[in-house]
C-alpha cells in the first residue's frame, strides 16, 4: 500500500535537534495523525546529534562539549517549556518541570590579557522580569538597544571610580536616548539616537584618556573603571553601527561580507576595546577561528556577529540557562519521550548512505539508500533506547546489546556505530551488512534532510554534482572539528584556588569562554555530580568541562582508514595533557603540583587530584601522575555529523533555505541552513526545525519564528534567493490526505 491511500509519509533523516524540532512542530497540529506519518531515521543508538550525551563509568555524564542555553534563545527556551508541559512528570519525579530543569544565572568569567598575564574579569548580568517561556518579547534592534541602555544605567550606578560629573552627564544622555527610541529606527544613520550615543562616546573617550592621569587617586578602582569604559565603548559601537547600517529595516545579511572586527572598528571601536574579552566572547563561543586554528584571528561575518550579540543583550530572565543534568537527560530524552508518545516512529541503527535523484524526474528525490547497522530481536516492540539513572531517563554509552541480534559481536569488538570510520561490517562478516532502500511514493512522500552539513558531500553526492547551489554551499560554508574533555577532581573549586565567590542560590557557575586556548571554553558543573553514581570513598567534588576547536588543514582520510578515530583521540589526549600541565595554575592556583607538594610546577595540574574511577570495584588499580588522566573523559569530534558549522564573512549568502533545496520533495533542517541567525547553536537548530515544519505544512507561522528576517535576502554573490516574506509567504507544500 502506498501513501496515496492514506496519510503521507515524512522521512526525517538525522536525530539531532533540527530533526527533533521538525518532528515536534509537524506533530503539534491537531489533525497531524490524519494527514501524515512521521518517521525519524537515526544513526546508531542515541539521539541528539552534536548535543548527544551518555552515561559512562559510575554513571558519569559524558558530553560532546559544554552545552547550555543563552537567555536569548527565543525559540529554544519556549520549545523546551512546551516539551516539559506535555511531558507531564509527577512532582515526585526528578526534573519534573521546566523550572527545575533549566537554571538561570548571570555570572560569567572573562579573562583579559593585561600586564603580560591573563587576569580574571568576573561579570554579573542582572536578572530581568522577561519570562523565558515566550520569545515574543524580542522585537529586534529596539529591544536590544533598550536592554543595552538599561545595562549601561546599572553599570554607571555600580562602577566604582567613575567621576560624578561624568556619571551625571552620561545618565542625562541615557534618559534622552531612551526617549528617542520612540522615533522609528527607519531613520537609520540620521536617527537622533546616533548623535546622542556619539556624544556619550566622546565623553567615554575623554574618561579613557584621564584614567592614567587620575591613576594615583583612583588606584583602587582603576581596573574596574577601565573595564567599565571598555564595555561602554563596545555598547556604543553596537548601537551606532546597528542604527547607521539600518539593520532593523535592511537586515543583517548586507553586513555579512565584512569581518566582525572591521565592522566594529568602522563604527569607532577603540583598539583597547577590540583587544578585550568583551568583544571576543561571541567569536569564541561561536567557534569562528579559520580551520579551527585559534592561533589565527577569528573571522565572522559582521551581520552574524551583530545579530548574535544584540540578541544576547536582550536575554529573557537571565543571561544563561544551564541544564540541571546532562544535555541528554535535560533536553534530548524529554523531546524523544514526547514525540514517541505522540506517535512519531523512530528507526535507530539506520545509517544514511546516499540520497538519489529520481531518474524520471530530476526535480525530486527518488530513493534513500541506507545501511541497517543492527537488527532487533523484537521488531514489533522497537528499540527501547533509554536507561534509568536515579530516576532520570538517560542515554547509555553503548547500544543496549541485549536488544540486538548482533549484540554479542558488537559488544565483543567494541564497534562504534556512530563513527564513519568504524569499518562495520568488516570483510569477515559480510552477512551482517543489510542494505535498505527507501523509495519515493512507497516508503516516503517527503524527505527532511536534517543531517549536519559536514555529511552533505558524502550523502548528497548526486545533489552536489547536479546543482550549483549545493556545490557552492559545500564550498563556501566551513565545517570545523572540535575537542572536549571532562575531569573529575577530589577538591572543590574554592579548595583549588578559585577566588571569586559564586552564589549557589543563583546557580552561579565558574564558566568562561575566553581562557587560554585551545580549548578556550571551560566550566565547573559540581551540581551534576548528584546525578552520577560514585562510591563514598571515591567521590569527586568538582567536575570541570573544557571544549574548543581543533585545527584541521587536511581533508580526512577515507572511511576505510579505521585507525583514524584512535589517532585523533590520542591527539586530543596529548593536547589535553599539555593544556592542563601549562595553564591550570592561572585559574586554580591551589590545584598545581607546587601548591600541593610545596615544590614543583607552579602552573601544571597536580594529576593526583583527579578522581580515578578505576580505583574501586573489581580489578581496582592505583595510578599516579598523568596516568590518572587515562580514567577521565575526552573526545575528538571528527565525524562528518559532528563538525561545527562556521559563519565566516561572505558565507551566509550560500546557506539554503528550508524550502530551498531545489527538489520538490526535499526539505532541509539543521543549524547550517538559512535561519536569519545563521550561527551554529541549539537556537539555530530550533529555528531550522520550525522553518522545515513551515515549509511542509504552513505551521508554525513565520512571524512566530523569533528572529527570522522580515526583509528579503539580498543577492550578495549573484545568487537568487526567493525567501517567503512574512506578509506574503509563498504557498507551502501542504501535506494533505489523498483520497
Amino acid at each position: 500500500m502506498t501513501s496515496t491511500t492514506g496519510p503521507q509519509k515524512v522521512a526525517i533523516l538525522g536525530g539531532g535537534m533540527g530533526a527533533l524540532t521538525t518532528a515536534f512542530y509537524l506533530t503539534s497540529q491537531p489533525d497531524w495523525r490524519e494527514r501524515y506519518q512521521v518517521t525519524v531515521y537515526q544513526l546508531g543508538w542515541r539521539l541528539g546529534g552534536k548535543c548527544a550525551s551518555s552515561r559512562g563509568p559510575n554513571d558519569r555524564i559524558e558530553e560532546h562539549g559544554i552545552h547550555g542555553f543563552m537567555g536569548s534563545y527565543f525559540n529554544a527556551l519556549p520549545l523546551m517549556s512546551d516539551v516539559y508541559a506535555e511531558l507531564g512528570r509527577t512532582p515526585d519525579q526528578p526534573l519534573a518541570t521546566f523550572e527545575e530543569a533549566f537554571l538561570g544565572s548571570g555570572f560569567t568569567m572573562l579573562w583579559e590579557w593585561q600586564h603580560n598575564k591573563l587576569a580574571p574579569w568576573p561579570t554579573r548580568a542582572p536578572a530581568n522580569s522577561t519570562p523565558n517561556t515566550d520569545g515574543s518579547s524580542y522585537h529586534g534592534v529596539p529591544t536590544a538597544i533598550r536592554a543595552i541602555l538599561s545595562e549601561i544605567e546599572g553599570m554607571l550606578g555600580s562602577a566604582p571610580g567613575v567621576p560624578k560629573l561624568a556619571s551625571d552627564c552620561l545618565n542625562a544622555l541615557l534618559d534622552k536616548a531612551k526617549q528617542q527610541l520612540e522615533i522609528p529606527l527607519s531613520e537609520g544613520a540620521n536617527h537622533p539616537l546616533v548623535g546622542e550615543i556619539k556624544t556619550a562616546r566622546s565623553l567615554i573617550s575623554g574618561l579613557v584618556k584621564t584614567v592614567d592621569v587620575l591613576a594615583p587617586s583612583i588606584a583602587a578602582h582603576a581596573t574596574d573603571l577601565r573595564r567599565a569604559l571598555i564595555t561602554l565603548d563596545f555598547y556604543a559601537a553596537l548601537i551606532i553601527g546597528a542604527l547607521s547600517d539600518n539593520v532593523q529595516v535592511e537586515g543583517y545579511d548586507r553586513l555579512d561580507p565584512e569581518n566582525w572586527s572591521d565592522w566594529l572598528k568602522r563604527h569607532g571601536c577603540h583598539d583597547a576595546t577590540l583587544k578585550s574579552p568583551v568583544v571576543m566572547t561571541t567569536v569564541n563561543i561561536c567557534y569562528q577561528s579559520p580551520n579551527g586554528d585559534t592561533s589565527r584571528a577569528a573571522r565572522m561575518g559582521a551581520g552574524c556577529y551583530l545579530n548574535w550579540t544584540l540578541r544576547a543583550c536582550a536575554y529573557m530572565g537571565e543571561l544563561l540557562w544551564s541544564f540541571a543534568s546532562g544535555t541528554g537527560e535535560t533536553v534530548v530524552a524529554p523531546v524523544y519521550e514526547v514525540l514517541k508518545r505522540r506517535g512519531v516512529k523512530f528507526e535507530f541503527f539506520h545509517k544514511v548512505e546516499a540520497l538519489r535523484i529520481d531518474p524520471k524526474d530530476g526535480n525530486r528525490i527518488g530513493a534513500i539508500e541506507m545501511t541497517l547497522q543492527a537488527t532487533l530481536k523484537d521488531p514489533e516492540r522497537g528499540y527501547q533506547p533509554l536507561i534509568d539513572v536515579k530516576g532520570l531517563p538517560s542515554w547509555p554509552k553503548y547500544p543496549l546489546y541485549d536488544q540486538l541480534n548482533e549484540g554479542e559481536y558488537l559488544k565483543a569488538t567494541g564497534i562504534d556505530l556512530e563513527s564513519y570510520w568504524n569499518g562495520w561490517p568488516d570483510a569477515a562478516h559480510p552477512h551482517l551488512k543489510t542494505a535498505r532502500t527507501l523509495r519515493a511514493g512507497v516508503d516516503f512522500d517527503e524527505v527532511v534532510f536534517a543531517i549536519s552539513l559536514g555529511a552533505v558531500p558524502y550523502l548528497c553526492e548526486d545533489l552536489v554534482h547536479e546543482r550549483p547551489e549545493w556545490r557552492e554551499m559545500v564550498a563556501n560554508i566551513p565545517t570545523l572539528q572540535t575537542q572536549a574533555m571532562q575531569i573529575w577532581l577530589s577538591k572543590d573549586a574554592v579548595e583549588m584556588g578559585w577566588a571569586w565567590p559564586l552564589n549557589p542560590e543563583k546557580n552561579e557557575l565558574a564558566l568562561s569562554g575566553t581562557y587560554f586556548c585551545p580549548p578556550n571554553g571551560n566550566a565547573n558543573f559540581p551540581d551534576l555530580l548528584k546525578w552520577e553514581s560514585w562510591p563514598k570513598e571515591n567521590n569527586p567534588k568538582a567536575l570541570w568541562y573544557f571544549c574548543g576547536l581543533m585545527p584541521s588543514y587536511e581533508p580526512p582520510p577515507p572511511f576505510s582508514d579505521t585507525d583514524y578515530p584512535r589517532r585523533q583521540s590520542e591527539r586530543v589526549k596529548t593536547q589535553c595533557l599539555q593544556y592542563l600541565s601549562a595553564t591550570i595554575g592561572t585559574m586554580l592556583p591551589k590545584a598545581t603540583v607546587q601548591a600541593n607538594n610545596l615544590a614543583g610546577d607552579p602552573m601544571g595540574l597536580d594529576y593526583d587530584l583527579l578522581v580515578d574511577s578505576r580505583e574501586t570495584g573489581p580489578g581496582a588499580l592505583t595510578a599516579q601522575g598523568v596516568q590518572r588522566f587515562d580514567s577521565q573523559f575526552w573526545r575528538a569530534n571528527i565525524d562528518p555529523t559532528e563538525l561545527y558549522v562556521s559563519s565566516p564573512p561572505g558565507s551566509v549568502d550560500f546557506r539554503l533555505e528550508a524550502w530551498g533545496s531545489g527538489f520538490s520533495n526535499l526539505t532541509l533542517a539543521g543549524d547550517w541552513i538559512y535561519t536569519g541567525l545563521n550561527v551554529g547553536s541549539f537556537e539555530g537548530a530550533t529555528m531550522s526545525g520550525k522553518l522545515a515544519s513551515y515549509a511542509l505544512t504552513g505551521s508554525p507561522a513565520l512571524d512566530t519564528i523569533i528572529g527570522y528576517p522580515t526583509t528579503p535576502r539580498p543577492d550578495l554573490s549573484g545568487r537568487t534567493h526567493v525567501p517567503p516574506p512574512h506578509d506574503a509567504a509563498p504557498a507551502p507544500r501542504r501535506l494533505k490526505l489523498v483520497s
